[in-house]
C-alpha cells in the first residue's frame, strides 16, 4: 500500500501538475490532500484538477477563508480591507459548485485501507487548523523554523507527544506551515509532507510525501519536483491575480519562487509596525496603515537568499 501525501498547493497549478506527474510514475493506490490547495492564481482549477483525482481532501485555514467570505464575512472577521485582497480575490474565481463542495469536506479525517494501521489527516494540529506542530527533536527542522520565522527563537516548542498521546492512530499527517519533516513519537509517525505551491523550505520545489505500508508499518519518504515557476510568474500576471491581489499576492509569488516565507514576514512587518504607533489589530490592520507598512517593506531584505534582484 503506497499513499501519495500534499498539501498546501495554494492555487499553484503548475506545481501540482509536476507533482501529480511524478506521483503517477510512483505508482501509488491513493492520493490525500492535506489542505489549502485553494489559492493564488489558479484556486478553480486547481480544485477541479484535484477533484479528477478522485483525491481524498480535508479543508485547511484557507479554505475556511473562502467559506467565510461566501457567508458575507471577509476571513477573518475583519472587514473587505486590503490586508485580505488576495483571498478575497481567489474566492472571486471560485464558482458555485467549487464552493459547496469545500464547504462539504472534513476539516479532519481518518483513513483506513486494505488493513493498514489508520491514518489521521489534519491541516494545522487535531486541535485547530491554524496551530503549528513543531518536530521537537529534529534540531535542523526548528531551525528552518526559525530561520522562517515560525517559530520565534528564544521559544522552545511543545513536546510533540502532547500530540500524539491525544490521538489513536499510527500516522499523523499535518501541514500548514510549508516545511517537510517526520518524527517517530510513542509508536505515532507524524509527517508533514511540506508544500506543494509554496515552499519555504529554503528550496523552490514542490513538495510531497509518499507513505508505504510493509510488513505491519508505515514509512514515509519526501519527494522534491522541481516545476516551471517562470510559467507560474505568467499566470500571476495573465489572471491579474499580481495586480489586483495586492501585496500578500506579490509576497506569495515572490515565497514560491525563492522558497522563503516572504508572506509571513510581510504581515509580521506589517503588524508590528501597526503595534509602533499604538493601533489596535485585533480587527485587522487598517488600510491607511497596511498601506504606510507595505510601502516601508523591505522586499529584497526578506528574501536575500532568493530569486534575482530583477524578479522583486
Amino acid at each position: 500500500m503506497r499513499l501519495a501525501v500534499v498539501s498546501d498547493i495554494h492555487g499553484n497549478l503548475p506545481a501540482l501538475e509536476a507533482v501529480l506527474a511524478d506521483i503517477e510514475r510512483q505508482q501509488v493506490d491513493k492520493l490525500i490532500i492535506a489542505g489549502d490547495m485553494v489559492g493564488c492564481p489558479q484556486p478553480q482549477a486547481t480544485l477541479e484538477s484535484l477533484r479528477d483525482q478522485g483525491a481524498l481532501m480535508i479543508r485547511g485555514n484557507h479554505e475556511n477563508y473562502y467559506l467565510n467570505c461566501d457567508r458575507g464575512r471577509t476571513p477573518k472577521g475583519n472587514g473587505n480591507s486590503k490586508q485580505w485582497e488576495a483571498v478575497q480575490w481567489a474566492y472571486e474565481q471560485l464558482d458555485r459548485d467549487a464552493l459547496d463542495f469545500l464547504n462539504a469536506l472534513p476539516e479532519q479525517r481518518v483513513i483506513a485501507c486494505n488493513g493498514a494501521a489508520p491514518i489521521r489527516v489534519v491541516h494545522g494540529s487535531p486541535s485547530s487548523d491554524r496551530e503549528h506542530l513543531f518536530p521537537d527533536r529534529n534540531p535542523a527542522a526548528l531551525t528552518r523554523f526559525r530561520q522562517e520565522e515560525l517559530l520565534p527563537t528564544d521559544q522552545t516548542p511543545s513536546p510533540l507527544s502532547h500530540v500524539t498521546e491525544a490521538i489513536a492512530e499510527a500516522v499523523l499527517i499535518c501541514g500548514h506551515s510549508h516545511i517537510p519533516w517526520q518524527q517517530m513519537e510513542d509508536g505515532c509517525l507524524v509527517v508533514n509532507p511540506g508544500s506543494a505551491g509554496l515552499s519555504i523550505n529554503g528550496d523552490p520545489r514542490a513538495t510531497y510525501a509518499i507513505l508505504t505500508w510493509t510488513g505491519d508499518r508505515w514509512s514515509a519518504e519526501h519527494r522534491f519536483i522541481p516545476y516551471d515557476v517562470g510559467q507560474l510568474r505568467r499566470t500571476y500576471e495573465t489572471t491579474g491575480c499580481l495586480a489586483d491581489g495586492g501585496a500578500f499576492a506579490r509576497a506569495c509569488l515572490l515565497a514560491s519562487e525563492s522558497g522563503h516565507n516572504i508572506a509571513q514576514r510581510l504581515i509580521l512587518h506589517t503588524y508590528r509596525a501597526a503595534a509602533a504607533q499604538g493601533i489596535d489589530t485585533s480587527a485587522g490592520i487598517p488600510d491607511e496603515n497596511w498601506d504606510a507598512a507595505v510601502a516601508g517593506f523591505d522586499w529584497a531584505q526578506a528574501m536575500r537568499a532568493g530569486v534575482p534582484d530583477d524578479r522583486l
